[in-house]
């Protein structure tokens, strides 16, 4: 056959031959029941490949919502990256660098002043200033707004306009992780208009969202896919890809067959299992270590036998974990011994995780009079982190060697945002999460009425409080070595792996991956 270039930039011998290798693919899932008509839907059969002016970025879910204080997802955080700007951001390796702030200072241990770059302007006109600031931090924080993300910026106490493009920002203690708070992963900091969101109670900016960012909106067909363009007046210059365009993707095979077939540039979740086969010719593997989190979680809120601590224990030795890490991840990954990031502050490398022992589990049970075993729900998403349902599975299939019957709940990602506003989660969950440094992580997972915390403990509270409190580095490596011997021994999450982020890309697109997982593709070209 001649091999032909069609205007897309790839082979018209690729689109075609693809194309039939994925009917083949679509009919034998079809077939088998294990597609449903929503894949379907969102894949058409013969789709041909996307042009070099176009991303098309797959990942498991669809939007939560576009206005960045209303969600806690980062499949949304990533489609509202592109159209959104924070004060500050995060390079590849992971270092705060100046975003809509230029600089910033500390006149006092309870001040934070920051300089904003002057010139930019919102998506619909409207200026960048300090009253865009003052007005995007305290709809945040008003306590009736209820964000989700409320604990990353819960210690500022006001922010005052000095002059146009000078903002102050008051805590009512030291705030040592401010800019970690700040940047864009956490999603109300994220600057919004304040005349736009104000219109119809904010539902215009959660339906057509306005930023700063290299990407302007054009529209979201729910469950389908969300169009941006590039903006060609942002401050940061013209992105070089005219087009991004998010397809919500839930199965981690159909995703895969997309990045071969040319439908997809950047498939997200790719399995340890396929990186061989995607990693040479019209694909490439791309990887780096994240931050991310693989846990149980525990709701001790509610009358359960979670509540005794030698149940959660039992649970922490009933759990092989290093097994499933080998099994499913293929040993890559970093097995945790407390929820916290290996690479973050305060980790000790010296900690340990409980280590497996069925036995001792099975005594600890008979001990808080569950001799004969007990059934709990397991809620989570399935799909939204890589391997997570089987993970989720081999953790039951080891509980239930123990006598706990797990019932495994899978929740819409909607739905899933839904309950948890509701403070639903009952039983354990499995809920993913990041942050490098223990006052992103253990205060919003275990301080007592946290948006995120179905856990309290008033000693683990004081220490908490205290290391958020302190910019003493030596004291608050102290505290939260304190801290981490209570969440040790009261056993209130079953830690388990800091996974790696494995994406398949089109082997012309030139992109790095952050290990927090925003896909930020600002500098992203073929």
């Amino acid at each position: 056959m001649r091999k032909t270039t069609d205007p897309t930039g790839r082979s018209a011998h690729r689109r075609t031959e693809k194309g039939e290798q994925m009917k083949d693919i679509l009919r034998r899932h079809f077939v088998a029941g294990t597609l449903g008509a929503a894949a379907l839907a969102l894949l058409p059969l013969g789709a041909s490949a996307q042009n070099s002016s176009t991303i098309v970025v797959a990942q498991a879910a669809d939007a939560y919502s576009m206005d960045p204080a209303k969600h806690s997802a980062f499949p949304t955080a990533n489609i509202l990256f592109q159209i959104y700007d924070g004060l500050v951001s995060q390079n590849e390796k992971g270092d705060i660098v100046p975003a809509l702030a230029t600089s910033w200072s500390n006149p006092d241990p309870l001040t934070w002043r920051f300089k904003l770059r002057e010139g930019v302007k919102f998506h619909n006109g409207e200026p960048f200033n300090a009253a865009a600031v003052k007005y995007t931090l305290d709809r945040a924080l008003d306590p009736n707004f209820k964000a989700p993300y409320y604990s990353r910026i819960s210690q500022i106490k006001s922010v005052t306009v000095v002059d146009d493009y000078t903002v102050e920002i008051k805590t009512d203690k030291p705030f040592p992780t401010m800019l970690l708070s700040l940047y864009e992963a956490s999603f109300p900091a994220l600057i919004v208009p304040p005349s736009y969101t104000a219109q119809n109670n904010s539902a215009d900016l959660a339906a057509k969202p306005v930023g700063t960012g290299p990407y302007r909106f054009v529209e979201w067909k729910k469950d389908e896919r969300v169009v941006l363009e590039a903006n060609p007046d942002y401050w940061g210059g013209k992105p070089a890809v005219e087009k991004v365009i998010f397809r919500p993707i839930k199965e981690t095979r159909t995703r895969i067959a997309e990045l071969k077939s040319g439908g997809v540039d950047i498939a997200v979740d790719v399995p340890p299992e396929d990186m061989a086969s995607l990693d040479g010719g019209e694909t490439k593997i791309s990887t780096v270590a994240s931050d991310s989190l693989y846990f149980l979680a525990f709701d001790i809120t509610r009358d359960t036998p979670l509540k005794d601590k030698r149940v959660r224990q039992a649970i922490n030795y009933a759990v092989d974990v290093d097994a499933i890490q080998q099994a499913l991840l293929n040993g890559m990954g970093m097995r945790i011994a407390l929820t916290l990031p290996a690479n973050a502050f305060g980790y000790d490398q010296a900690w340990k995780p409980y280590p497996y022992d069925p036995a001792k589990a099975k005594a600890l049970l008979a001990e808080a009079g569950y001799k004969d075993g007990f059934t709990v729900p397991l809620m989570t998403r399935k799909g939204r982190y890589m391997k997570d349902s089987e993970i989720v599975e081999a953790t039951a299939g080891f509980l239930a060697k123990v006598g706990i019957k797990v019932n495994i709940q899978y929740l819409e990602p909607g739905v899933w945002g839904q309950v948890s506003e509701k403070k639903g989660r009952e039983g354990i969950t499995f809920p993913g999460w990041s942050g490098r440094d223990p006052n992103l992580v253990w205060y919003p997972l275990l301080h007592t009425g946290e948006y995120q915390s179905y856990y309290s403990n008033p000693e683990l509270d004081k220490l908490l409080d205290a290391g958020a409190g302190t910019i003493d580095q030596a004291e608050r490596k102290s505290i939260y070595e304190k801290a981490a011997a209570i969440i040790k021994e009261d056993a209130p999450h079953l830690p388990m792996i800091q996974p790696p982020l494995i994406y398949g890309l089109d082997a012309r697109l030139t992109w790095t991956p952050r290990p927090d997982g925003m896909i930020d593709l600002r500098k992203a070209h073929f």
